[in-house]
């Protein structure tokens, strides 16, 4: 709509100052073009309360509403009654979490009036909320099941940007740079597992990933005669964590970085390792990592679950596919050496039998190995392509007030 709207169409923006530089990313890539005002969030009610003909609002998205609609629910309801009944307003609810449930009290209230449409980031989400609006339909409150939750449109739109100036990589390379995105909690991301399966694996064949054995040191480091460069992990997000000595060369931390940093740093990574913690991430809760890793053309290690998850991502021009069987750093290690005999050779189970043995996780393991883990350019721009199409075609929705 910004670009193709008429003079007597606006996007109004109701936003603190942004941070870390955004504000810059904003201009750049023309995300918001001052076809309206820009103000405080502060100032919203007073433009919501107007009426259109005074130059009201008839749209309002909420990038948070876990956030957003619990602050401002009782000022709306206020709005939507001193405008007339032919003069209202819709609401899109950018929902990121199914168990935030403090301002879900206020969904039916919306819902009644047909005024709410929710906007998730991923498909795991939309459908974990349309499954537990199904059985509000059907609950025996009269206060939910005349509601009418069954009717209330999901849609989902993916954040990925069109970065521009992102490096083009020299090929041949090694896979020497991987990083997890996400904040420092072990609540969210499997550091412990990371770190001890790292730590396994370079006790066994630090050669592998380009650094010396031990001996006698209290860290491993880098082998200046290896023949690929020696392996990092970035940690990328905000907090502090405790990195275990015998990684001191080889996992970095990096935070509060500018989003121009933040950008570069990540796109110049070969891999994005999801490492999540639990089921959240891929049934009630978006990760945001998803689409900041496909924006940047930085391919995701995932399994056959993330992918149906997420939807979006479910294509190999934007992932590299590990079976459920194979840890992530497993994954990694084959996929830097070329050579998965390791780990079909590995007995994890202590059960007498290589995990190998199993036809299907060895079919799946040699899949991963021919897919690699390079994504070419001309890939990464169709598949974004067919993303941007997905999301103007709910924009549109959005906009015509369709269902």
């Amino acid at each position: 709509m910004d670009a193709e709207g008429g003079a007597d169409q606006y996007i109004h923006l109701f936003a603190p100052e942004f941070s870390f530089g955004f504000q810059d990313v904003v201009d750049q890539l023309n995300l918001w073009t001052h076809r309206g005002v820009r103000a405080n969030h502060e100032q919203l009610i007073e433009h919501v309360n107007r009426s259109s003909e005074e130059g009201g609002i008839d749209l309002i998205v909420f990038g948070t509403c876990e956030f957003d609609m619990h602050f401002w629910h009782n000022d709306l309801v206020d709005a939507w009654n001193r405008r007339a009944a032919n003069d209202k307003f819709k609401i899109v609810c950018g929902v990121h979490n199914v168990d935030d449930m403090n301002w879900q009290r206020h969904i039916a209230y919306w819902a009644r009036r047909e005024a709410l449409r929710l906007l998730p980031i991923a498909d795991h989400v939309a459908e974990t909320f349309r499954e537990r609006f199904a059985v509000r339909a059907e609950d025996a409150d009269p206060l939910l099941y005349t509601a009418g939750y069954d009717y209330i449109p999901i849609d989902v739109h993916v954040p990925v940007l069109d970065i521009p100036d992102l490096p083009t990589k020299p090929l041949p390379r090694y896979l020497s740079r991987a990083v997890i995105q996400g904040t420092f909690s072990v609540g969210r991301r499997n550091y412990p597992v990371i770190f001890r399966d790292l730590i396994a694996s370079l006790h066994e064949d630090p050669g592998a990933w380009g650094y010396h054995p031990l001996e006698g040191r209290k860290s491993f480091v880098p082998d200046p005669n290896s023949h690929a460069p020696p392996f990092q992990l970035l940690l990328v997000g905000s907090g502090w964590l405790e990195i275990p000595e015998e990684l001191a060369y080889i996992v970095s931390m990096h935070t509060d970085l500018p989003y121009s940093g933040f950008y570069q740093l990540i796109a110049g990574c070969d891999i994005v390792v999801p490492a999540f913690a639990d089921n959240t991430y891929l049934t009630v809760q978006a990760s945001s990592t998803m689409a900041l890793a496909t924006e940047l053309n930085v391919p995701i290690l995932v399994t056959n679950r993330t992918r149906h998850a997420y939807g979006y991502i479910d294509d190999t021009r934007a992932v590299v596919t590990r079976p459920a069987a194979m840890p992530e750093v497993q994954a990694l290690k084959a996929l830097r050496t070329g050579d998965a005999s390791a780990f079909l050779s590995s007995d994890p189970a202590d059960i007498g039998r290589p995990v190998g043995e199993l036809p299907a996780v060895r079919d799946s393991v040699a899949w991963m190995m021919r897919e690699g883990w390079v994504r070419d350019k001309q890939g990464w721009d169709a598949w974004k392509a067919g993303v941007w199409r997905r999301n103007r075609a709910v924009a549109e929705r959005i906009l015509r007030d369709m269902p």
